[in-house]
């Protein structure tokens, strides 16, 4: 009997260390994850720049509604700006016959406004300015398939500033050559060059290098890492995973890389992850984004939302009813989280790079229990525990904490 018992007991420890030795990787990498003392909001809208001119008054609108509300340290809402720092100069364009490629940058006198506002709502702290790119794609692609495609030639000499929205979805991202699908990746030295262009260009317009970078529909490279880091980049906003290419179908595909929020790359780049989504124009409602937030808080990680300039510009009623929809759900989630935390992805990075104590939990106990939550979403993870009888120690585990 005893020797029945104690193969039984082998049997049952040897499954639990082969579970927790396939899972080792996961199951570390949430206990490293920095777990939040206090719910942390930050608004991620990208695409501002070099565009449409109306983006100017859609900014003041945003400003002023992200001004009404403060947290407990009188600090405002903010609204990161992924900005686009040139776009199609349609009119020099369309005098070649779409032959060749001209741009007008965001710092020539027409967008004097635009940058206006957003320098102002940076000294209001409702705003914060993040590197998004040159152009919203790379302009060899474009030109590639102008060729051929005649809605994308019309694109590139239509009247006015158009906006980058309009194009298909493959031809936005910038750092895969998306002329013919699966993309393909652009050359070393192609990366390089264009970035220290970029980087300069944001300096000029608005007197500060850039610190944060978040790739046009998150797809982009180690190289590209590389690129930014030499340019003084060193916080890259990720949806959780790197993209490498735009495949078959034209959706994000290579994944190669998964990253939680404070993790670093070998440069010492601090990724931060944006995985909550507030699009009001797609009929989002402030309820959707107070669920998540309480996810992310049960989870102790920060609040991330993207919501993307398109909610704001255009046809008045979409946009008076995005900002509605903003509005109210700022005032949802200063009702249901009376401990919120507002701060840019600059600061959040910088406080998780410090281990801020003020910020970030140190003691173990509700360390392992944010812990313990965490790994239940681990994929195949939960229910193979439930079969090995590793869930049962987890669970006790759980109780003792308050899981």
């Amino acid at each position: 009997m005893q020797t029945w018992l104690g193969g039984i007991s082998i049997a049952w420890l040897l499954a639990q260390t082969v579970l927790l030795f396939a899972y080792r990787h996961a199951l570390t990498v949430r206990w490293r994850e920095p777990a939040l003392r206090f719910p942390v909001v930050i608004f991620e809208s990208d695409d501002w720049g070099a565009g449409p001119l109306e983006q100017a008054k859609a900014l003041e609108n945003l400003r002023e509604i992200l001004a009404k509300f403060k947290d407990k340290k009188g600090r405002t809402p903010v609204a990161t700006l992924g900005v686009i720092l040139a776009t199609a100069d349609t009119q020099r364009i369309k005098n070649t016959d779409g032959v060749e490629y001209f741009s007008k940058s965001l710092s020539e006198p027409v967008y004097t406004p635009l940058r206006d506002v957003m320098e102002e709502g940076v000294r209001q702290g409702v705003f914060a300015l993040h590197l998004h790119g040159m152009e919203h794609y790379w302009p060899q692609t474009l030109m590639q398939v102008a060729a051929k495609d005649m809605n994308v030639r019309d694109w590139l000499q239509s009247d006015g500033i158009p906006g980058t929205e309009s194009l298909p979805s493959h031809l936005q991202a910038r750092w895969t050559d998306a002329s013919a699908l699966p993309s393909r990746a652009l050359t070393n030295e192609a990366v390089r060059a264009v970035m220290t262009e970029e980087a300069s260009l944001f300096g000029t317009c608005f007197k500060m290098r850039p610190r944060v970078a978040v790739a046009t529909t998150f797809v982009w490279t180690e190289e590209v890492e590389s690129a930014w880091g030499k340019e003084g980049i060193d916080v890259i906003i990720t949806p959780g995973a790197r993209y490498t290419c735009r495949d078959a179908t034209g959706k994000p595909g290579g994944e190669d890389k998964r990253m939680m929020n404070g993790e670093l790359n070998k440069r010492g780049q601090i990724y931060l992850v944006r995985d909550v989504y507030f699009e009001p124009m797609l009929g989002h409602k402030p309820e959707r984004l107070v669920n998540d937030a309480k996810e992310r808080v049960r989870l102790g990680r920060p609040c991330l939302v993207e919501m993307h300039r398109s909610n704001f510009i255009g046809a008045t009623e979409k946009c008076d009813t995005s900002l509605r929809v903003l509005e109210a759900a700022l005032e949802q989630l200063q009702h249901t989280f009376p401990e919120i935390h507002f701060m840019t992805s600059l600061e959040l990075a910088e406080a998780i790079r410090t281990k801020m104590p003020a910020l970030l939990e140190s003691k173990p106990i509700p360390q392992i229990r944010i812990w313990l939550r965490r790994i239940k979403q681990i994929r195949g993870f939960a229910k193979l525990s439930k079969i090995s009888g590793l869930a049962v120690p987890l669970w006790i585990i759980g109780k003792a904490v308050g899981a």
